[in-house]
């Protein structure tokens, strides 16, 4: 069991974000919608969002589309927006009375979206690695079987009308706060790793005060025997006094399997307050295993951060957490951490990044160091 959580804290400690950046909440961006072409956020952004990547990088300047012809031709007169990325990681990690152990993880990745005309779109991730960073093993709950190369999101979107659009395909659950960090309990706990991507179908409707999303979803496919669970949520935020800044939302979720059933529940904030903010959550989830004896048991997680853009392009950040399983699986888990993210150019960034956790249950303390280098052709 120790093995397993110093690979999974080495190989996960806070990995290059698929995701729209939460923090973009103290310039009173509400959600994803208004920089990414997918309102979940991830993958590329639209023409807003990439001026924005350039005006807050070290290098700065307005953002200034390509004019040449050949690159217009591959990319459709423009219909097709996409870009490779690398992220390279040097992570090590430790724990009482354990070695110290050294990992690097290399990822590639191709995105793209295609508009096909009459709000059509289809958008896809696919990612290459050389270590894999499954969710921890867990006694009641294993993670599902990772590949080298495997589709993160693979949707088939219907804009309707500027705040309404459908979604089908494959992709990650939509979640509260969407911090990128994989080994943070709220993710690493509830089935959001990188290869938790079931099959769904799900709706985006937003506004300038509100986002909900309701969802549907059945297995992806690379589920263990048993856990290929099927279920629906929802999830709904508002902005509270009106300016962009002060979110508040819960994510709601009930899942079913041939051997686990799960129902989660999430409160979640997002507060900005000029050049610094706060992120929390607070994730309730109520596990049966189905033997042939039941057993439920509730699991807590909480998050919180706190963050300060000393510059546009330089963001230190400090996170605290709490996980408590109950019997007959008790866990107790405290964690903390800071990263320092330094955005050199739109295409590269720089992370430094430390966590540590501690097994209340065992004495045991992990801590947990990466140094990271993000690359990104332009797009």
């Amino acid at each position: 069991m120790r093995s397993r959580l110093l690979m999974f804290i080495s190989a996960c400690a806070f990995v290059m974000p698929l995701r729209a950046l939460p923090t973009m909440i103290r310039l009173g961006y509400v959600n994803c919608a208004a920089c990414h072409i997918a309102p979940q956020g991830g993958g590329p952004l639209n023409a807003y969002g990439r001026s924005i990547d350039e005006a807050q990088s070290l290098r700065g300047g307005e953002y200034e589309p390509t004019m040449n012809a050949v690159i217009r031709a591959l990319s459709w007169n423009d219909r097709i927006t996409q870009d490779l990325r690398f992220v390279g990681q040097e992570q090590l990690s430790t724990s009482t009375n354990a070695p110290l152990v050294g990992l690097f993880r290399g990822q590639f990745m191709y995105r793209n979206a295609t508009e096909f005309g009459r709000g059509i779109r289809f958008s896809a991730v696919i990612v290459g690695e050389n270590e894999s960073a499954a969710r921890p093993s867990l006694a009641y709950e294993p993670p599902v079987r990772p590949t080298q190369v495997y589709v993160t999101s693979a949707l088939l979107s219907w804009r309707v009308r500027n705040n309404l659009e459908f979604s089908a395909g494959r992709d990650a659950l939509p979640n509260g706060v969407n911090i990128p960090d994989l080994a943070i309990y709220i993710r690493s706990r509830n089935r959001l790793g990188y290869y938790d991507a079931p099959t769904q179908a799900k709706i985006y409707w937003w506004g300038k005060r509100y986002h909900v999303s309701p969802y549907f979803f059945v297995p992806g496919g690379n589920e263990r025997s048993g856990f290929h669970e099927s279920g629906g949520g929802a999830l709904a935020e508002f902005d509270v006094l009106g300016h962009g800044r002060t979110v508040v939302g819960l994510n709601t979720l009930h899942a079913a399997s041939h051997l686990l059933n799960r129902s989660l529940v999430g409160p979640y904030a997002r507060l900005g307050f000029g050049k610094w903010g706060i992120l929390a959550e607070h994730d309730i989830t109520l596990r049966t295993l189905l033997q042939t004896t039941p057993t439920s048991f509730r699991q807590d997680a909480s998050y919180a951060q706190i963050f300060w853009a000393v510059k546009e392009w330089l963001v230190p950040a400090i996170a605290g957490e709490r996980l408590t399983v109950e019997r007959p699986y008790r866990e107790s888990l405290l964690a903390a951490g800071g990263q320092l993210t330094a955005r050199l150019s739109p295409q590269f960034t720089l992370s430094l990044s430390a966590r540590v956790q501690h097994n209340q249950l065992t004495g045991r303390t992990s801590p947990a160091f990466t140094f990271q280098l993000a690359m990104k052709t332009p797009n």
